[in-house]
């Protein structure tokens, strides 16, 4: 699958070695080589486009499994200044046009497969442990993204998440 992605001549220039954006950052376990993981900078691809850019994640990262297959993660990253923190409906759009139109229709022969998991992550620095975090965190956590008729939920993180190994 990896060959494919990388010989790919329009995937290929927004294949990169890192998951970050603004300070914020995606980690990797150490039980993943750098041979077993590819980070496809989603934004970067639409923003390339001539065209009206949908909303759009920071990465979609495909990691091999250790025993066989792969699993997805698709990343947004948010470095949060002000109390006003995100905006919800631009949020659970880029999740969307990832998994609808990336995934599924413009990379479906190379992207579209039966992945052992499939993972959404908001990364931020909100403080995801605080008591209260407001009506929009609270939609975003209960969110539910459609992908190959199951449901998947997005998964707050703080800054420097661990891509874990899968099975």
């Amino acid at each position: 699958m990896f060959l494919k992605i990388l010989a790919d001549s329009t995937l290929n220039q927004f294949i990169e070695d890192s998951c970050c954006e603004n300070g914020i950052c995606v980690d990797f376990d150490e039980s993943i080589s750098k041979e077993d993981r590819l980070i496809i900078k989603v934004d970067k691809f639409y923003n390339s486009l001539k065209t009206k850019v949908p909303a759009s994640p920071d990465c979609l990262i495909i990691v091999k499994c250790k025993n066989s297959g792969y699993s997805l993660h698709i990343i947004e990253l948010k470095n949060i200044h002000s109390s006003q923190g995100f905006e919800l409906l631009n949020v659970l759009e880029k999740y969307q046009t990832c998994l609808d139109d990336f995934v599924s229709v413009r990379f479906k022969e190379l992207l579209m497969k039966d992945y052992k998991a499939v993972k959404l992550y908001f990364v931020s620095n909100l403080d995801i442990y605080k008591r209260d975090l407001g009506l929009k965190y609270e939609l975003l956590i209960n969110y539910r993204v459609s992908y190959k008729e199951k449901q998947y939920l997005i998964r707050p993180m703080l800054p420097t998440p661990a891509i874990k190994m899968c099975y």
